[in-house]
């Protein structure tokens, strides 16, 4: 009988993985070196419509919600890295009552990114023009419910299909869905993600470096497909661009904080810088708008393979050539 039981559990957890890849394949649709796998929101549709708790067990199973556990992990710091991705699902998609009323507006962005995102591999091919030159992905984009409006983690990133600005505009998604790809792209080509435990003014501002570069990078590269679509007005970022007085007192602020660090590089960092470092992400979003400044002077000013080599380069030298930028 025991060994029946086990025989039965194997057979059980066996017909759980087959279910999982079985859902993975059919959920997925490859272009060249990227994969969009729908898997998580597909998963989760079936959950809000049934409230059939089996489902999220499934969910956790699937790389998407790996993939947004790792980055939980990455962004945790010191925190303990969770090894299970169910507590994360769970607080995401439960009470299920909470996301409810948006199942429709959600089953529509799924059908929406399908066909407008991944069919069309619209995200790999703006991506690619704001990467070095013969720059491959081999990379995942995941559409999920939850967890922000995207994420990058190592070579993959994510898009929430469920949060208030893509059911607000589902076409919002189209210019996020390259924001997000080009962050995989661009951790591709630095070939490492910072660690956010710092020390040291020095590793402080190669911190702000990094997000700058990364952020400003993403958000530019979206830019002229809104330019082109007017678009520009739909998103806070590109509404505070197109404002100068507003982006010369960003700037000022951004670098009076950069400096800072940069010229007392030996200073233990203190609770108070980390209060001091925290504008650069609440609503002015300096490293997401001064970056993307600083990408377009770069691009403008000595062109589009100068910028995107700079990738490759330590972030400060993205930074050192704006500046160094004639007016």
């Amino acid at each position: 009988m025991k060994t029946f039981r086990h025989l039965k559990s194997t057979i059980l957890a066996l017909g759980i993985i087959l279910c999982t890849n079985a859902f993975a394949k059919s959920y997925t649709i490859r272009k060249g070196g990227v994969t969009y796998d729908f898997t998580f929101a597909e998963l989760a549709v079936k959950y809000l419509e049934s409230g059939d708790t089996t489902y999220l067990h499934k969910i956790a199973a699937c790389d998407g919600a790996k993939h947004i556990l790792n980055h939980s992990n990455w962004s945790n710091g010191n925190g303990k890295a969770e090894q299970d991705a169910l507590p994360l699902v769970k607080e995401l998609l439960t009470p299920r009552e909470k996301l409810l009323p948006n199942l429709t507006r959600i089953k529509q962005n799924i059908r929406f990114a399908k066909d407008s995102i991944a069919s069309t591999n619209l995200s790999q091919r703006f991506a690619l023009e704001y990467l070095p030159h013969g720059f491959k992905f081999a990379s995942h984009l995941y559409f999920t419910v939850g967890y922000d409006l995207g994420v990058a983690f190592q070579n993959s990133s994510s898009v929430n299909l469920a949060h208030s600005h893509y059911l607000k505009d589902p076409n919002e998604m189209r210019y996020y869905s390259i924001h997000e790809l080009h962050h995989a792209g661009f951790i591709i080509t630095k070939g490492y993600m910072p660690s956010l435990n710092v020390n040291t003014h020095v590793q402080m501002s190669e911190l702000i470096a990094y997000l700058t570069h990364l952020e400003g990078m993403a958000t530019y590269a979206a830019l002229d497909m809104r330019t082109k679509e007017h678009a520009l007005g739909n998103d806070n970022d590109y509404v505070s661009l197109q404002d100068s007085t507003l982006m010369k007192s960003y700037k000022e602020e951004y670098f009076e904080i950069y400096r800072y660090f940069k010229e007392t590089p030996n200073q233990p960092v203190t609770e108070d810088d980390w209060n001091k470092i925290s504008i650069l992400s609440d609503k002015r979003r300096l490293w997401y708008r001064v970056g993307a400044l600083m990408a377009l002077a770069i691009d403008k000013k000595i062109g589009r393979d100068a910028l995107t080599m700079l990738i490759a380069k330590p972030s400060a030298c993205f930074i050192d050539t704006y500046l160094g930028l004639k007016e």
